[in-house]
């Protein structure tokens, strides 16, 4: 079964450590898509900071998906074609039980981030985003819409533990809690992730899953490398991502992503 579809992660997977692409990267992806494979952005970032790397490779009007399956956009159009989230209810219970127990959370509704007040981290997590947080006060815990995902971050790994063993037992039933990366703890509506928003795309274009390859560097991509009939993990992935894939390529420093791609091409 030929491949038709390659779906791609940015952070630590195409995007070097310092957020940049590879004019090598960036050629090689492009004559991916002059061959006519579809090309397909996935990543955990939201929807402006997602598009402002997508539009440095020039691919022209491709699918985006951001918030790690939430969101699936329009790269240079904007449209959207698929949205969804965490009800507003939910949202607030996960987010004031949290509160009870310490945690700051971080939430994403309108494409806007929002926090209760500020806590310190924001600088930290600037490298991510292209905008800042609004400050709410206690209105934060009671969003006026669906929130696209929840997000707690703590540099111990013990402390993140925590925060997920708590989430999970106390609201597993209607969330999905995945480790992006970082220092991250991200909280989405039960059934999100990379691989459902991948499926959607694919069903669209009768596109079955034997015919997609996916790249990936984190738990969050754990369930694309998973349903990808090709998938490889970068060299710097973490151990489960690496587990998930079915192959392993060179590092996002050494543009491994672009090195399997380009003998994918060359072999057309």
């Amino acid at each position: 079964m030929s491949i038709r579809m390659i779906a791609i992660d940015l952070d630590g997977t195409l995007l070097h450590d310092d957020m940049t692409i590879s004019a090598y990267s960036r050629e090689v992806i492009q004559k991916a898509i002059q061959k006519g494979y579809e090309i397909v952005v996935a990543t955990g970032r939201m929807w402006d900071s997602a598009r402002s790397k997508v539009s440095l490779l020039r691919l022209g009007n491709v699918p985006v998906i951001c918030y790690t399956g939430a969101w699936i956009m329009w790269s240079e159009t904007g449209e959207p074609i698929l949205q969804d989230g965490l009800s507003a209810d939910l949202a607030s219970r996960v987010m004031l039980a949290a509160k009870e127990r310490g945690w700051d959370a971080t939430a994403f509704w309108n494409n806007h981030i929002y926090m209760e007040k500020p806590n310190g981290t924001e600088a930290k997590y600037q490298k991510y985003r292209t905008q800042k947080p609004q400050y709410l006060g206690e209105a934060f815990y009671y969003p006026p819409m669906t929130v696209t995902r929840v997000v707690f971050a703590d540099p111990s790994e013990e402390e993140r533990g925590r925060i997920r063993a708590f989430l999970e037992s106390r609201f597993g039933e209607e969330i999905t809690v995945v480790y992006p990366g970082d220092d991250f703890v991200d909280v989405h509506k039960k059934g999100i992730d990379k691989a459902s928003a991948l499926s959607f795309l694919a069903e669209r274009r009768g596109i079955r899953r034997e015919e997609i390859m996916a790249f990936g560097n984190t738990e969050n991509d754990v369930p694309m490398l998973r349903y990808a009939g090709v998938s490889y993990a970068v060299a710097n992935a973490d151990g489960v991502a690496k587990e998930a894939a079915g192959h392993i390529c060179a590092s996002n420093e050494e543009d491994g992503v672009a090195k399997v791609i380009e003998e994918l091409v060359a072999s057309d």
